[in-house]
């Protein structure tokens, strides 16, 4: 059970990693619409590589013991059945998390956040977006990855 919880504690952290084409002010933007929005996919599709490989090895893990896996997703208002489990994707699992009164009361509230400066890197490759939520500034890394920008690593 606790490998699961710090599991799912990363999950969260990882999952403000976005990314698409366009500008980082812009990646930022896509995030916080798709997170407030509830769309996991969306939340998903801007994630850096790593971040994806991270959250795919936490699903692996619910794969692993279907059955396990759901009492204990039951256990955060989570509904899923051995065999959804099995053929669980990141996106289904972020849209089941943002949707879920349980799960959602323990995640950050980002539906008050105001994108500030950007300051992208000599070579081009790396961005910091500065945001302001609560009031307390934070910065989000991004980086270039295919050609897009994706948020790469969250606050601390």
């Amino acid at each position: 059970m606790k490998k699961f919880a710090i599991a799912l504690a990363a999950i969260f952290v990882l999952a403000v990693a976005c990314g698409s084409a366009g500008t980082p002010e812009q990646v930022v933007q896509k995030f916080l619409d798709a997170w407030n929005s509830g769309d996991g996919d969306g939340v998903a599709s801007c994630m850096s590589s790593e971040g994806l490989i991270e959250l795919d090895g936490f699903i692996e893990i619910l794969r692993a013991a279907p059955d396990e896996s759901v009492a204990q997703l039951a256990m955060m208002g989570l509904e899923f059945t051995p065999e959804e489990v099995a053929d669980l994707t990141v996106g289904q699992f972020l849209t089941a998390m943002l949707s879920s009164e349980m799960a959602s009361a323990d995640m950050p509230d980002l539906s008050d956040v105001v994108i500030g400066e950007t300051t992208i890197s000599e070579d081009g490759q790396s961005a910091v977006v500065d945001v302001t939520t609560d009031g307390e500034e934070e910065e989000l890394e991004l980086i270039l990855e295919d050609g897009s920008w994706k948020i790469s690593k969250t606050p601390e």
